[in-house]
Protein backbone atom coordinates (compact mmCIF):
# COMPACT_ATOMS: atom_id res chain seq x y z
CA UNK A 1 0.00 0.00 0.00
CA UNK A 2 1.26 3.59 -0.92
CA UNK A 3 2.67 5.25 2.32
CA UNK A 4 1.41 9.22 2.15
CA UNK A 5 4.41 10.96 3.79
CA UNK A 6 2.00 12.82 5.98
CA UNK A 7 -0.13 11.20 8.19
CA UNK A 8 -2.13 12.04 11.34
CA UNK A 9 -2.56 9.42 14.34
CA UNK A 10 -6.06 7.96 14.03
CA UNK A 11 -6.77 8.68 10.51
CA UNK A 12 -6.99 5.96 8.34
CA UNK A 13 -5.02 5.20 5.13
CA UNK A 14 -8.16 5.44 2.64
CA UNK A 15 -8.44 9.19 3.31
CA UNK A 16 -5.70 10.92 1.35
CA UNK A 17 -6.69 14.46 2.10
CA UNK A 18 -6.90 15.82 5.70
CA UNK A 19 -9.67 18.11 6.12
CA UNK A 20 -8.46 21.97 6.85
CA UNK A 21 -10.30 23.87 9.29
CA UNK A 22 -9.63 27.65 9.50
CA UNK A 23 -11.34 30.34 11.61
CA UNK A 24 -12.03 34.07 10.27
CA UNK A 25 -12.45 37.07 12.38
CA UNK A 26 -14.91 39.49 11.29
CA UNK A 27 -14.82 43.16 11.73
CA UNK A 28 -18.36 44.44 12.55
CA UNK A 29 -19.73 47.33 10.12
CA UNK A 30 -19.15 50.31 11.79
CA UNK A 31 -22.58 52.54 12.18
CA UNK A 32 -23.39 56.21 10.79
CA UNK A 33 -22.61 57.82 13.63
CA UNK A 34 -19.17 56.45 14.26
CA UNK A 35 -18.42 57.46 10.72
CA UNK A 36 -19.39 61.06 11.34
CA UNK A 37 -18.00 61.38 14.87
CA UNK A 38 -14.54 59.79 13.13
CA UNK A 39 -14.72 62.36 10.47
CA UNK A 40 -15.19 65.52 12.94
CA UNK A 41 -11.69 64.33 13.86
CA UNK A 42 -10.22 64.09 11.49
CA UNK A 43 -11.65 67.66 10.00
CA UNK A 44 -10.65 69.15 13.61
CA UNK A 45 -6.91 67.29 13.58
CA UNK A 46 -6.41 68.89 9.98
CA UNK A 47 -7.72 72.36 11.26
CA UNK A 48 -5.07 72.50 14.01
CA UNK A 49 -2.05 71.25 11.93
CA UNK A 50 -3.42 73.99 9.46
CA UNK A 51 -3.07 76.42 12.07
CA UNK A 52 0.10 75.23 12.99
CA UNK A 53 1.32 75.90 9.45
CA UNK A 54 -0.28 79.19 8.56
CA UNK A 55 1.90 80.40 12.34
CA UNK A 56 5.00 78.64 10.85
CA UNK A 57 4.45 80.78 7.46
CA UNK A 58 3.42 83.88 9.75
CA UNK A 59 6.79 83.87 11.29
CA UNK A 60 9.25 83.40 8.32
CA UNK A 61 7.29 86.30 6.51
CA UNK A 62 7.91 88.47 9.22
CA UNK A 63 11.40 87.62 9.66
CA UNK A 64 12.38 88.01 6.29
CA UNK A 65 10.30 91.01 5.87
CA UNK A 66 12.04 92.80 9.22
CA UNK A 67 14.35 90.47 11.22
CA UNK A 68 16.80 89.80 8.17
CA UNK A 69 16.96 93.63 7.60
CA UNK A 70 17.49 93.89 11.04
CA UNK A 71 19.73 91.23 11.42
CA UNK A 72 21.72 92.68 8.49
CA UNK A 73 22.20 96.12 10.65
CA UNK A 74 23.14 94.33 13.28
CA UNK A 75 25.79 92.69 11.58
CA UNK A 76 26.48 95.63 9.61
CA UNK A 77 26.85 97.97 13.15
CA UNK A 78 28.52 94.76 14.98
CA UNK A 79 30.94 94.88 11.38
CA UNK A 80 31.55 98.53 11.92
CA UNK A 81 31.81 98.32 15.53
CA UNK A 82 34.52 95.74 15.44
CA UNK A 83 36.47 97.70 12.42
CA UNK A 84 36.46 100.70 14.37
CA UNK A 85 36.55 100.47 18.02
CA UNK A 86 38.27 96.37 19.13
CA UNK A 87 40.49 95.59 15.91
CA UNK A 88 42.24 98.97 15.92
CA UNK A 89 43.70 98.38 19.25
CA UNK A 90 44.55 94.64 18.57
CA UNK A 91 46.29 96.18 15.46
CA UNK A 92 50.18 96.47 15.67
CA UNK A 93 50.89 99.54 13.60
CA UNK A 94 55.09 98.86 14.38
CA UNK A 95 55.28 98.67 10.51
CA UNK A 96 53.21 101.60 9.56
CA UNK A 97 55.53 103.44 11.96
CA UNK A 98 59.04 102.11 10.46
CA UNK A 99 58.30 103.82 7.47
CA UNK A 100 57.36 106.70 8.52
CA UNK A 101 59.42 109.98 7.02
CA UNK A 102 58.08 113.29 6.65
CA UNK A 103 59.60 113.33 2.88
CA UNK A 104 57.37 110.24 2.40
CA UNK A 105 54.09 112.11 4.05
CA UNK A 106 53.86 115.11 3.44
CA UNK A 107 54.21 116.83 -0.39
CA UNK A 108 55.10 119.77 -0.62
CA UNK A 109 52.26 122.71 -0.40
CA UNK A 110 51.25 125.54 -2.61
CA UNK A 111 50.63 129.23 -0.78
CA UNK A 112 47.06 129.44 0.54
CA UNK A 113 44.84 131.80 -0.84
CA UNK A 114 46.51 135.19 -2.19
CA UNK A 115 49.51 134.58 -0.21
CA UNK A 116 51.09 134.46 -4.12
CA UNK A 117 50.53 138.60 -4.06
CA UNK A 118 53.41 140.61 -1.90
CA UNK A 119 50.65 142.21 -0.12
CA UNK A 120 48.58 140.46 2.87
CA UNK A 121 45.54 141.38 3.69
CA UNK A 122 42.66 140.40 6.05
CA UNK A 123 41.33 137.72 4.49
CA UNK A 124 44.75 136.13 3.43
CA UNK A 125 45.20 135.45 7.25
CA UNK A 126 41.75 134.05 7.35
CA UNK A 127 42.73 131.62 4.40
CA UNK A 128 45.81 130.40 6.17
CA UNK A 129 44.41 129.74 9.58
CA UNK A 130 41.36 128.17 8.27
CA UNK A 131 43.81 125.63 6.46
CA UNK A 132 45.75 124.90 8.85
CA UNK A 133 44.07 124.80 12.27
CA UNK A 134 42.29 121.59 11.77
CA UNK A 135 45.30 120.16 12.39
CA UNK A 136 46.11 122.00 15.71
CA UNK A 137 45.09 120.39 18.65
CA UNK A 138 44.43 120.92 22.31
CA UNK A 139 46.85 118.83 24.85
CA UNK A 140 44.86 118.46 28.63
CA UNK A 141 47.70 117.20 31.12
CA UNK A 142 46.64 116.11 34.75
CA UNK A 143 49.68 115.64 37.03
CA UNK A 144 49.43 113.35 39.80
CA UNK A 145 47.65 114.72 43.19
CA UNK A 146 49.56 116.00 45.57
CA UNK A 147 49.12 116.87 49.61
CA UNK A 148 47.01 119.69 49.98
CA UNK A 149 45.99 121.90 53.12
CA UNK A 150 44.62 118.91 55.94
CA UNK A 151 45.89 116.27 53.96
CA UNK A 152 43.17 116.63 50.86
CA UNK A 153 44.97 115.56 47.73
CA UNK A 154 44.71 118.48 44.95
CA UNK A 155 45.02 117.82 41.34
CA UNK A 156 47.20 119.58 39.20
CA UNK A 157 46.55 120.01 35.43
CA UNK A 158 48.40 121.75 32.55
CA UNK A 159 47.48 122.66 29.40
CA UNK A 160 49.71 122.52 25.67
CA UNK A 161 49.13 121.82 22.71
CA UNK A 162 49.88 119.32 19.94
CA UNK A 163 50.30 119.12 16.41
CA UNK A 164 48.78 115.74 14.02
CA UNK A 165 51.72 114.80 11.73
CA UNK A 166 50.80 111.16 11.35
CA UNK A 167 48.04 108.64 10.51
CA UNK A 168 47.87 104.66 10.60
CA UNK A 169 45.42 102.30 10.19
CA UNK A 170 44.38 102.58 13.78
CA UNK A 171 46.16 105.62 15.34
CA UNK A 172 46.95 109.00 14.98
CA UNK A 173 50.12 110.26 15.69
CA UNK A 174 50.76 113.95 17.77
CA UNK A 175 53.83 115.91 17.97
CA UNK A 176 54.35 117.80 21.00
CA UNK A 177 57.28 119.44 23.58
CA UNK A 178 58.55 116.91 25.93
CA UNK A 179 57.90 119.58 28.38
CA UNK A 180 54.24 119.83 28.26
CA UNK A 181 53.71 115.78 29.31
CA UNK A 182 56.55 114.93 31.52
CA UNK A 183 55.28 113.84 34.91
CA UNK A 184 51.97 113.60 33.42
CA UNK A 185 49.69 111.23 35.06
CA UNK A 186 46.90 111.64 31.88
CA UNK A 187 46.92 113.18 28.76
CA UNK A 188 44.13 114.31 26.75
CA UNK A 189 43.58 115.82 23.58
CA UNK A 190 40.57 117.71 21.69
CA UNK A 191 40.36 118.15 17.92
CA UNK A 192 38.28 120.96 16.96
CA UNK A 193 36.23 121.21 20.30
CA UNK A 194 35.34 117.36 20.30
CA UNK A 195 35.43 115.70 23.87
CA UNK A 196 38.41 114.86 25.24
CA UNK A 197 40.05 111.92 23.74
CA UNK A 198 42.86 109.72 26.03
CA UNK A 199 46.74 109.92 24.61
CA UNK A 200 49.20 106.98 25.09
CA UNK A 201 52.93 107.88 24.95
CA UNK A 202 54.91 107.08 21.75
CA UNK A 203 58.47 108.38 22.82
CA UNK A 204 59.63 111.74 24.44
CA UNK A 205 63.33 113.25 23.40
CA UNK A 206 63.94 115.22 26.21
CA UNK A 207 67.34 117.41 25.00
CA UNK A 208 65.16 118.28 21.99
CA UNK A 209 62.36 119.05 24.04
CA UNK A 210 59.78 116.96 21.70
CA UNK A 211 57.30 113.85 22.03
CA UNK A 212 54.99 112.14 20.48
CA UNK A 213 51.56 111.25 21.41
CA UNK A 214 49.07 108.88 19.76
CA UNK A 215 45.88 108.48 20.67
CA UNK A 216 43.14 105.31 18.82
CA UNK A 217 40.86 105.99 15.98
CA UNK A 218 38.47 104.09 17.97
CA UNK A 219 38.36 107.02 20.64
CA UNK A 220 38.29 109.44 18.19
CA UNK A 221 34.82 107.89 17.07
CA UNK A 222 33.65 107.80 20.32
CA UNK A 223 34.31 111.68 20.65
CA UNK A 224 32.74 112.22 17.01
CA UNK A 225 35.98 112.52 15.14
CA UNK A 226 35.60 110.52 12.23
CA UNK A 227 38.75 111.91 10.37
CA UNK A 228 42.03 114.44 10.81
CA UNK A 229 43.65 116.63 8.69
CA UNK A 230 47.77 116.11 8.86
CA UNK A 231 49.87 119.31 8.96
CA UNK A 232 52.50 119.90 6.82
CA UNK A 233 56.12 120.41 7.39
CA UNK A 234 58.28 122.69 5.87
CA UNK A 235 61.87 123.25 5.68
CA UNK A 236 63.32 126.09 8.23
CA UNK A 237 66.53 126.63 6.77
CA UNK A 238 64.97 127.65 3.92
CA UNK A 239 63.12 130.51 6.13
CA UNK A 240 64.62 134.10 6.60
CA UNK A 241 64.74 136.82 9.26
CA UNK A 242 61.59 139.08 8.44
CA UNK A 243 59.08 136.36 6.89
CA UNK A 244 56.08 136.69 8.25
CA UNK A 245 55.09 133.59 10.51
CA UNK A 246 51.86 132.95 12.91
CA UNK A 247 51.40 131.17 15.90
CA UNK A 248 48.75 128.77 16.80
CA UNK A 249 48.01 127.22 20.10
CA UNK A 250 46.29 126.55 22.94
CA UNK A 251 46.73 129.90 24.81
CA UNK A 252 46.40 129.91 28.87
CA UNK A 253 44.20 126.53 28.23
CA UNK A 254 41.81 128.73 26.83
CA UNK A 255 41.05 127.09 23.24
CA UNK A 256 43.03 127.55 20.37
CA UNK A 257 44.48 130.82 19.26
CA UNK A 258 46.50 132.71 16.57
CA UNK A 259 49.09 134.95 17.30
CA UNK A 260 51.11 136.85 14.34
CA UNK A 261 54.34 138.36 13.47
CA UNK A 262 58.05 137.46 11.95
CA UNK A 263 60.66 135.36 12.14
CA UNK A 264 63.27 137.88 14.68
CA UNK A 265 66.51 135.70 14.57
CA UNK A 266 67.62 132.09 13.38
CA UNK A 267 70.40 129.85 14.66
CA UNK A 268 70.26 131.26 18.06
CA UNK A 269 71.18 129.16 21.34
CA UNK A 270 69.56 129.38 24.12
CA UNK A 271 69.24 127.30 28.07
CA UNK A 272 66.10 126.48 29.59
CA UNK A 273 65.78 123.97 32.96
CA UNK A 274 69.28 122.69 32.59
CA UNK A 275 68.64 122.24 28.51
CA UNK A 276 70.71 123.38 25.28
CA UNK A 277 68.21 124.01 22.30
CA UNK A 278 68.47 125.68 18.91
CA UNK A 279 65.54 127.64 17.97
CA UNK A 280 64.18 130.15 15.92
CA UNK A 281 63.20 133.87 17.55
CA UNK A 282 59.64 135.28 16.72
CA UNK A 283 58.26 138.19 18.11
CA UNK A 284 54.57 136.43 17.73
CA UNK A 285 53.15 136.21 21.03
CA UNK A 286 53.63 133.20 22.47
CA UNK A 287 51.77 132.37 25.91
CA UNK A 288 51.64 129.48 28.39
CA UNK A 289 49.80 126.46 26.76
CA UNK A 290 51.37 127.67 23.37
CA UNK A 291 54.05 124.72 23.75
CA UNK A 292 53.85 122.38 21.43
CA UNK A 293 52.14 124.01 19.13
CA UNK A 294 52.93 125.22 15.23
CA UNK A 295 54.99 128.32 13.58
CA UNK A 296 53.43 128.36 10.35
CA UNK A 297 54.65 130.18 7.25
CA UNK A 298 52.44 132.10 4.52
CA UNK A 299 52.58 128.58 3.24
CA UNK A 300 50.98 126.91 5.61
CA UNK A 301 53.66 124.86 6.45
CA UNK A 302 55.08 124.06 9.97
CA UNK A 303 58.61 125.51 10.46
CA UNK A 304 58.69 125.50 13.70
CA UNK A 305 57.53 123.94 17.01
CA UNK A 306 57.11 126.69 19.45
CA UNK A 307 59.20 126.07 23.22
CA UNK A 308 59.43 128.75 24.80
CA UNK A 309 59.33 132.80 25.99
CA UNK A 310 61.30 135.38 27.84
CA UNK A 311 59.19 135.93 31.00
CA UNK A 312 60.65 139.53 31.99
CA UNK A 313 59.08 142.66 32.36
CA UNK A 314 62.74 143.82 30.63
CA UNK A 315 61.74 141.54 27.29
CA UNK A 316 58.95 141.62 24.90
CA UNK A 317 58.18 139.71 22.08
CA UNK A 318 60.90 137.20 22.77
CA UNK A 319 59.32 133.20 21.96
CA UNK A 320 61.11 130.40 20.64
CA UNK A 321 60.48 127.63 18.64
CA UNK A 322 62.42 124.85 17.30
CA UNK A 323 63.26 124.79 13.56
CA UNK A 324 61.58 122.18 12.25
CA UNK A 325 64.66 121.19 9.84
CA UNK A 326 66.17 119.93 13.57
CA UNK A 327 62.79 118.62 14.99
CA UNK A 328 61.94 116.30 12.17
CA UNK A 329 64.60 113.98 12.16
CA UNK A 330 63.89 113.51 15.83
CA UNK A 331 60.69 113.19 15.34
CA UNK A 332 61.19 110.46 12.77
CA UNK A 333 63.69 108.69 15.15
CA UNK A 334 60.80 108.71 18.11
CA UNK A 335 58.31 107.12 15.73
CA UNK A 336 61.10 104.42 14.67
CA UNK A 337 62.38 104.14 17.97
CA UNK A 338 59.94 104.91 20.24
CA UNK A 339 60.44 105.24 24.05
CA UNK A 340 63.86 104.15 23.57
CA UNK A 341 64.71 107.40 20.96
CA UNK A 342 67.55 109.73 23.01
CA UNK A 343 70.44 111.42 21.90
CA UNK A 344 73.13 110.22 23.71
CA UNK A 345 75.00 112.20 26.06
CA UNK A 346 78.18 112.61 28.25
CA UNK A 347 76.90 114.97 30.66
CA UNK A 348 79.06 118.27 30.37
CA UNK A 349 77.64 121.93 30.23
CA UNK A 350 79.52 123.91 26.82
CA UNK A 351 80.33 127.45 27.48
CA UNK A 352 79.64 128.73 24.34
CA UNK A 353 80.74 132.06 24.98
CA UNK A 354 84.58 131.06 25.78
CA UNK A 355 86.89 132.35 23.06
CA UNK A 356 88.89 129.22 21.63
CA UNK A 357 91.39 128.94 18.82
CA UNK A 358 90.27 126.08 18.47
CA UNK A 359 87.75 123.52 19.96
CA UNK A 360 85.20 124.11 22.69
CA UNK A 361 85.30 124.68 25.79
CA UNK A 362 83.52 122.28 29.17
CA UNK A 363 82.17 124.50 31.47
CA UNK A 364 81.07 121.65 33.96
CA UNK A 365 80.90 118.12 34.26
CA UNK A 366 77.88 116.19 35.56
CA UNK A 367 78.59 114.08 38.76
CA UNK A 368 78.10 110.29 37.78
CA UNK A 369 78.13 110.66 33.78
CA UNK A 370 80.26 109.10 31.12
CA UNK A 371 82.32 112.34 30.72
CA UNK A 372 83.05 112.23 34.76
CA UNK A 373 83.91 108.36 34.53
CA UNK A 374 86.41 108.88 31.43
CA UNK A 375 88.21 111.93 33.30
CA UNK A 376 87.20 114.50 31.77
CA UNK A 377 87.36 117.92 33.97
CA UNK A 378 86.21 121.78 33.61
CA UNK A 379 87.92 123.73 31.10
CA UNK A 380 88.87 120.90 28.88
CA UNK A 381 88.57 122.06 25.33
CA UNK A 382 87.70 119.66 22.99
CA UNK A 383 89.26 119.94 19.14
CA UNK A 384 87.91 116.19 18.03
CA UNK A 385 85.39 113.36 18.10
CA UNK A 386 86.53 110.53 16.77
CA UNK A 387 88.86 112.30 14.49
CA UNK A 388 86.56 114.72 13.58
CA UNK A 389 86.95 118.42 14.12
CA UNK A 390 84.64 120.15 16.93
CA UNK A 391 84.75 124.12 16.70
CA UNK A 392 81.55 124.78 17.74
CA UNK A 393 78.75 123.64 19.93
CA UNK A 394 76.59 122.98 17.09
CA UNK A 395 78.73 120.38 15.70
CA UNK A 396 78.92 118.55 18.77
CA UNK A 397 75.45 118.55 18.69
CA UNK A 398 75.16 117.25 15.10
CA UNK A 399 77.56 114.44 16.12
CA UNK A 400 75.12 113.28 18.73
CA UNK A 401 72.36 112.85 16.26
CA UNK A 402 74.39 110.39 14.24
CA UNK A 403 74.92 108.26 17.26
CA UNK A 404 72.64 105.92 19.71
CA UNK A 405 72.81 104.80 23.52
CA UNK A 406 75.78 103.02 23.95
CA UNK A 407 77.87 103.90 21.40
CA UNK A 408 81.49 104.53 21.96
CA UNK A 409 83.63 107.31 21.08
CA UNK A 410 86.91 109.30 21.63
CA UNK A 411 87.23 112.99 22.43
CA UNK A 412 90.37 114.58 22.15
CA UNK A 413 90.98 117.54 24.25
CA UNK A 414 93.61 120.11 25.12
CA UNK A 415 93.90 120.25 28.51
CA UNK A 416 96.88 123.13 29.56
CA UNK A 417 98.09 122.99 26.29
CA UNK A 418 98.64 118.84 26.96
CA UNK A 419 96.45 117.18 24.54
CA UNK A 420 94.29 113.72 25.73
CA UNK A 421 92.24 111.32 24.46
CA UNK A 422 89.17 110.35 26.45
CA UNK A 423 87.37 106.96 25.12
CA UNK A 424 83.64 106.70 27.08
CA UNK A 425 80.19 105.10 26.39
CA UNK A 426 77.43 107.58 25.42
CA UNK A 427 74.46 106.86 27.02
CA UNK A 428 72.07 108.38 29.72
CA UNK A 429 73.14 108.65 33.46
CA UNK A 430 70.87 109.62 36.16
CA UNK A 431 71.40 113.70 36.70
CA UNK A 432 71.54 114.28 40.19
CA UNK A 433 68.74 116.10 42.29
CA UNK A 434 69.43 119.18 44.69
Amino acid sequence: MEKYPYRKSGIGDSSPYVPIISAQIYDAMPTIEELEAEERQNRAKRRREDRKFNRAIAIILIFTLVGAPLLGTGVGMGVSLANSYFLPRLLNDAAQRENFAFDNVHTPQTPVGAFESPLLHRQNYVDLVNAVKPSVVTVSVRMPAVGGMLGQLQARTRAGTGIIMYETTSRYYIATNAHVIAGAAEVGISIEGSADIPAIPVGRYDDADLAIIAIYKADAIQAGVYSVVLARFGDSMQSQVGEIVLAIGNAMGEGITVTNGIISALDIVIYVEGLTLDVLQTNAAINRGNSGGPLVNVFGEVIGINTARIAEQLAEGMGYAIPSHVAKPILERIMHEGPAARRPTIGVTIDTEAPTDAGIMVFNVDPGSPAHMAGMQRGDIITHIDGLPINYFEEMVAFMETRSMGDVATFTINRNAEILEKTMTLGEYHRPRF
